[in-house]
């Protein structure tokens, strides 16, 4: 059973959560405290696997206590309560809290958020690296690209489309600012997955907030390049993203948001390789090493030493801040692509398409990519030729450096 923490100041505000929540008593183990110091008291000697807390409180406010419970409990997933007059405050917690919720706030909708936020837990194994995972509260960059953001920021006439060109060409900072724009604070109907879009609708002024004074970013450090690049980890990425928009839009150019959310999966696909790079780093040296003297998969090797892959280490932390669950999908099976009925207008589909183009037509990161294609898969959707096409429009895309 899930052990839940409430935490909130005002005594009729809890015991309205309280009331609330009843139904769920079955399926939660339900604690409701009054300020954060009783929450730190209550979890310095039991174990909780979700907290719950409002923004503005005396002493500590929701901010101050999720950062300590994520550097204390970082397995717990960090939630926070707060209402529209609280921008500034939220702003805070944009790195120690995974998901935002605006007051006044619905049981199905708190029973929602935890669901969906714990949903991809089970295909982690290990609990050291779930843990790791759920204490993540920022993505490094690329150092190119991280300093260049910095510079931009300190002048004085800078744009914000500027700032947009710069975040659509990171991972880090896109999965960032998405995870900002789409949570239930902004009370956007549909999940958004342009970060162009995003960054205009925050605006310069809160990005700036964001980067320069609560440091949402940083650089990647990671110093051995004789086992990864990440410069063409980037680019993979970046090829990936235009032949998912590609091949989205070739199955139904009307619908905009399904190639949106085609382009955004495809840049985030690899993301997993970022976060263990960057957070399990000598563990994860073992395995690219291991990689680079054998023709073995990335993510097989991953699953043989690691216990899991970067494809659900990916899909796991945007389940935590809260991305559309057609994205996490994608991302969790675009290795091991399933057959979900026999309708090809699938984020899996496309990116599963797309990587294998990607990595066959950049022989400097793997001739045989092809190879990885499910072809039962495409014979079953009776699209085996449909995507020999595919691939020869997406090399003329490759040839003619059109990836924009």
């Amino acid at each position: 059973m899930k052990r839940v923490l409430f935490v909130d100041d005002e005594p009729n505000v809890l015991q309205g959560l309280r009331r609330m929540m009843h139904s769920l008593r079955n399926e939660w183990e339900m604690y409701f405290v009054e300020s954060g110091q009783e929450a730190l008291d209550l979890l310095s000697s039991n174990r909780f696997d979700v907290i719950v807390s409002d923004m503005r409180m005396p002493v500590m406010n929701g901010a101050e206590l999720l950062s300590i419970v994520r550097e204390k409990y970082p397995h717990m997933i960090r939630i926070i309560l707060s209402g529209y007059s609280d921008q500034d405050l939220l702003l805070k917690t944009v790195r120690p809290a995974h998901q935002f919720l605006t007051k006044p706030c619905d049981a199905e909708t708190i029973k929602t958020t935890v669901q969906r936020a714990s949903k991809t837990q089970s295909v982690l194994a290990s609990l050291n690296v779930k843990k790791v995972i759920t204490g993540i509260d920022s993505l490094p960059s690329l150092p190119a690209l991280y300093n260049e953001i910095i510079q931009k920021l300190h002048q004085e006439n800078v744009s914000a489309k500027e700032i947009a060109g710069i975040i659509q060409k990171d991972m880090g900072m896109t999965a960032q600012i998405l995870k900002l724009v789409n949570s239930s604070f902004f009370g956007f109907f549909k999940k958004m997955s342009n970060p162009v879009q995003a960054v205009t609708f925050l605006g310069l002024d809160t990005i700036k907030t964001l980067v320069l004074s609560h440091k949402i970013f940083s650089a990647l450090k990671f110093n051995r390049k004789d086992l990864v690049s990440f410069e063409q980890l980037w680019g993979h990425s970046t090829l990936t993203a235009v032949f998912s928009r590609h091949i989205a839009g070739s199955i139904d150019k009307t619908d905009k948001a399904f190639i949106e959310d085609a382009f955004m999966t495809g840049f985030l696909h690899d993301i997993g390789i970022l976060i263990l790079a960057s957070k399990l780093t000598g563990e994860y040296e073992k395995v690219l090493k291991h990689t680079l003297n054998s023709d073995q998969e990335l993510w097989k090797t991953e699953h043989e030493l690691m216990g899991t892959s970067h494809a659900e280490i990916g899909a796991y932390l945007l389940s935590l801040w809260g991305f559309s669950e057609n994205i996490i999908e994608a991302i969790l099976y675009h290795h091991q692509v399933k057959i979900f009925g026999d309708e090809p207008k699938s984020l899996i589909f496309v990116v599963h398409l797309a990587d294998a183009f990607a990595l066959h037509l950049n022989p400097a990161l793997n001739k045989k990519g092809l190879a990885r294609l499910n072809q039962n898969y495409l014979k079953a959707l009776d699209l085996y030729d449909k995507a020999k096409i595919w691939y020869n429009e997406c090399k003329k895309i490759f040839e003619e450096g059109a990836i924009q």
